[in-house]
């Protein structure tokens, strides 16, 4: 440990990590270089903008066999949101990264590679969501790319930070792997980009010690994470509310436009608009229990395919302590939606493996907003477009959703009207009112009609049990009337041939009311 002055306001320091070659002062915000025995203070750092995350400099954890200490931290924001990089370092002597993003976590250590492997790394400029990168054995695809300024930062950091710092990172996926391409300083590097590796992991995998608890989280912010926060629309001069610390882009409902909440003085990120109002089946403010949770609708939106043909809603809910949750609502049917922290496995045939189902591509469809009001944790307006493909098992679905920056997957499942209806305590949306159309189910193809035609449904396993009973019965006719053992046999042999039937159908039933 190096133990030191400000040089600028006297203030004690200490860099505790062998890595770290500069830190910055908890009194004044001076950011000092470390130059052997001595510090040079560069300018100064922003301070962070309380996030309300549980995290904070000192808080300890364990990553598979070995604990780490979170000694600093960058917050990087981009065009649609921000991110904190937090770096923590190893009882090992090494160090890496813990990424919080709107409470996604993964961890990252960096890797040395051989002048070979450097070889192979991608260009920044020639990444886009969904390229593939193979490493250790493994086909990662492009996740995320961004270009990233860092608003503020504290405590000590591996590198030089200043004034205008710009993070050009790519993230590559591979279920719950991780990897980072990290192109900052690839100009230092001859044009590479350093690589950590890791995995996306839950707060709670890392045993964390020293976290922030909502009274501590209350006393440096002023209010509760999840309080309602009122302020004016810069634009139309409208009262507006926002949930501190959860979702940090609001959209006015009177002028429609996009409002940016996550600085203290609020600003426009899109200009207000006119738009018609719309009847939707919930309300902002609405609130249900799921798996024994209360959650509250945030934020709406209603989404169309380019050609008009098909719409849908969608509606943001959050509790404090689960997160997200989306409800859909597309022709008088609702769908729970849940965004994946851990990629499905995706075969070379393209279907999609996940929970031992074997999901394959139903629809491919462009979505695009056409109406949007509330609070939500991204930059969301309308006119925003977004590459969808379904893949489907049964009445399951997963979903990959493609950006010109990112890819995102969801998995979702179906509820009944009367199910909504009681989880949110309105009746009237028992008898599926207010229904809109949607084009992930926008016409039955002529493989999903035919059993419909010949009266069957198309859950479960179709004409068959009948098919395969009719079979029966025609060849064992006479035998049927003997009551003897053969009678028993040819029983036996048509419950054998419907038990999957029902059992699907239990399954089928117990899943729609979760």
């Amino acid at each position: 440990m190096f133990s030191t002055s400000c040089p600028q306001c006297g203030a004690p320091l200490e860099f505790r990590s062998a890595a770290a070659v500069m830190a910055v002062c908890g009194s004044c915000r001076s950011t000092l270089l470390k130059h052997g025995e001595a510090v040079e203070r560069l300018g100064e750092m922003a301070a962070v903008f309380e996030d309300y995350s549980p995290l904070q400099l000192g808080a300890t954890g364990q990553y598979q066999t070995r604990s780490f200490t979170l000694l600093g931290r960058i917050q990087l924001r981009y065009d649609a949101g921000y991110w904190s990089e937090w770096y923590a370092t190893f009882d090992d002597g090494s160090f890496g990264w813990l990424s919080d993003a709107s409470g996604q976590y993964a961890v990252t250590t960096q890797r040395a590679l051989e002048d070979s492997e450097t070889a192979t790394l991608p260009s920044f400029d020639s990444l886009s969501p969904g390229v593939p990168f193979e490493f250790d054995g493994k086909r990662y695809l492009a996740s995320d790319i961004r270009t990233a300024q860092c608003v503020g930062g504290e405590g000590e950091l591996p590198f030089r930070v200043g004034e205008g710092w710009q993070a050009r990172v790519a993230d590559f996926r591979y279920e719950d792997h991780f990897i980072t391409l990290d192109y900052a300083d690839a100009d230092q590097q001859h044009g590479k980009p350093a690589l950590y590796s890791g995995e996306s992991v839950e707060l709670a995998e890392l045993a964390c010690q020293g976290l922030r608890d909502e009274a501590e989280i209350r006393e440096s912010a002023g209010r509760y994470r999840g309080d309602l926060a009122a302020f004016t629309c810069p634009s139309c001069g409208a009262s507006l509310d926002c949930p501190v610390g959860v979702a940090d882009y609001v959209i006015c409902g009177s002028c429609h436009a996009g409002v940016d909440c996550s600085a203290p003085q609020a600003t426009l990120f899109s200009k207000k608009r006119t738009l018609e109002a719309i009847d939707t089946a919930l309300p902002l403010g609405a609130s249900a229990t799921f798996d024994g949770a209360k959650y509250t609708v945030l934020g709406l939106m209603r989404c169309r395919t380019p050609d008009g043909e098909s719409s849908w809603d969608e509606y943001l809910l959050h509790n404090l302590e689960r997160g997200f949750l989306w409800q859909v609502h597309s022709e008088g049917r609702w769908e729970r939606v849940e965004v994946l922290n851990h990629w499905p496995m995706i075969s070379q045939s393209g279907q999609v493996l996940d929970d031992g189902k074997t999901y394959r591509e139903s629809e491919h469809y462009v979505s695009e907003v056409t109406y949007v009001a509330g609070a939500f944790n991204w930059r969301v307006q309308v006119g925003d477009k977004t590459s969808i493909t379904d893949f489907a098992w049964r009445d399951f679905k997963m979903t990959r959703e493609v950006t010109a920056d990112e890819i995102v997957w969801s998995r979702a499942r179906p509820l009944t009207n009367s199910k909504v209806a009681e989880r949110f305590g309105m009746p009237e949306l028992a008898a599926g009112a207010a229904a809109s159309r949607r084009a992930t189910q926008p016409k039955a193809s002529e493989s999903d009609l035919k059993p419909a035609r010949e009266g069957f449904t198309t859950a479960g396993f179709g004409p068959w049990p009948w098919i395969g009973t009719g079979v029966m019965v025609f060849v064992n006719f006479g035998k049927l009337f003997e009551f003897d053992g053969s009678t028993v046999l040819v029983i036996i042999g048509i419950l054998a041939l419907w038990a999957p039937e029902w059992i699907w159908r239990a399954f089928h039933d117990e899943s729609r009311s979760a």
